[in-house]
């Protein structure tokens, strides 16, 4: 039997190529004789990178850089293999200016910038990329992306032509937008956003009413940075005539979906199409006979754009069916009639019982591990008993 591996990473508890690798322990544990084809993915959040350059055979990069609240880290980039006709690089917002880079007691909604992530780029770009994936989610900030463009080049003033502070917090003192130390191979490099979410920039369902108290912003300081997002909206018409407040993937990464549709020569696709598609997913799914997949928690939010109804979609394309395993599996009856329809026949929780969350983060490896030993127990039971393989 031939069975493909194909997780997202368990948000805060191990990542997509570690999940892939315990799901394989247990595949192997539960039939000997199963083939395994790892895939680790990502819908453009955390562990893009990685899901990336694993499968294309690219390289990793480190860079000295800041987190979302400026303090000095390092961070990675990604080059795609494969002999790409581009010098592509990848880079994921949440590995500079990710939410969990930062703890609760330390995390502030108007200051946290994506200034660590346009340094990225920028080391990226000097390094030779002509082409930049851009991974939208997981981030810790609510700033437009003006973070982000300030270590371009941009710069962001008040009516009195000065620089205003980082952060989101700040965007309602911002008057007009200076290009003139911007070099036009920044301006023009193609700039793919992988993104999962079609929020726009603004208003009830924009980024910051829906994102920002996730990211500990108070109701007075959602207020804020949605008056700010809109007038960063309003700074980029007068700038270059882009309209992007009510642009559907705008509300991205605290907007920065809008700020580099605003600024740069930027396109947004659904992250998990992207990324099956660098990944030669539709050759895997061939290949298998079954596939299985997981995130951390398979609910409502499931079923549209997240890794295991994006995998499970392209497997059922070509007669195959998926089984998905989760921290946390929702029985509401329409979220499971909707992964149904996506091709998702089976879901199982990795919880062996009660227990507290942090006992069961500490074991989602080895959780992992048996679930999918007891799964490949059960498929090549069903495999042996049926009519094809007897006859």
């Amino acid at each position: 039997m031939r069975i493909l591996l194909a997780p997202d990473s368990f948000k805060e508890a191990a990542s997509a190529e570690a999940i892939a690798q315990a799901m394989a322990r247990g595949i192997k544990r539960g039939n000997p004789q199963a083939e395994c084809w790892l895939m680790p993915l990502s819908d453009g959040g955390e562990g893009l990178t990685h899901a990336l350059v694993h499968a294309t055979g690219g390289t990793l990069h480190d860079v000295e850089t800041v987190d979302a609240v400026g303090r000095p880290i390092i961070a990675q980039f990604g080059f795609l293999g494969n002999k790409h006709t581009s010098c592509t690089a990848v880079v994921e917002l949440a590995s500079a200016s990710g939410l969990e880079r930062v703890s609760p007691a330390d995390r502030n909604a108007l200051v946290a910038s994506t200034f660590g992530t346009g340094l990225l780029i920028r080391a990226a770009i000097d390094a030779g990329a002509d082409c930049i994936v851009l991974g939208l989610g997981g981030s810790a900030t609510t700033d437009g992306g003006t973070g982000l463009a300030r270590a371009l080049g941009f710069h962001f003033l008040d009516t009195a032509g000065h620089d205003i502070p980082l952060g989101g917090g700040s965007l309602v003192d911002l008057s007009r937008i200076d290009d003139s130390r911007v070099s036009d191979s920044i301006k023009n490099v193609p700039i793919v956003l992988a993104c999962d979410v079609t929020n726009p920039l603004t208003g009830p369902e924009g980024a910051a009413h829906v994102f920002a108290p996730q990211k500990g912003a108070t109701a007075t300081q959602v207020e804020l940075l949605d008056q700010g997002l809109a007038n960063l909206a309003r700074a980029i018409m007068q700038y270059n005539g882009r309209d992007i407040e009510h642009t559907p993937g705008a509300g991205a990464a605290g907007g920065t979906g809008g700020g580099m549709l605003g600024l740069f020569n930027a396109t947004v696709r659904p992250g998990i199409e992207l990324v099956l598609n660098l990944a030669h997913g539709r050759e895997a799914c061939a290949w298998a006979d079954v596939v299985i997949t997981g995130e951390g928690s398979i609910d409502s939010q499931t079923p549209y754009g997240k890794v295991p109804s994006g995998i499970a979609k392209l497997a059922q394309s070509q007669g195959k069916p998926t089984i998905a395993i989760g921290g946390t599996v929702t029985r509401d009856p329409h979220t499971v009639e909707a992964l149904n329809k996506a091709g998702i026949i089976a879901t199982f929780g990795i919880a062996p019982g009660p227990a507290d969350l942090t006992t069961l983060i500490a074991n989602t490896e080895r959780n992992v591990e048996i679930t999918c030993a007891a799964i490949a127990s059960t498929l090549r039971i069903t495999a042996a008993t049926s009519p094809c393989e007897s006859a």
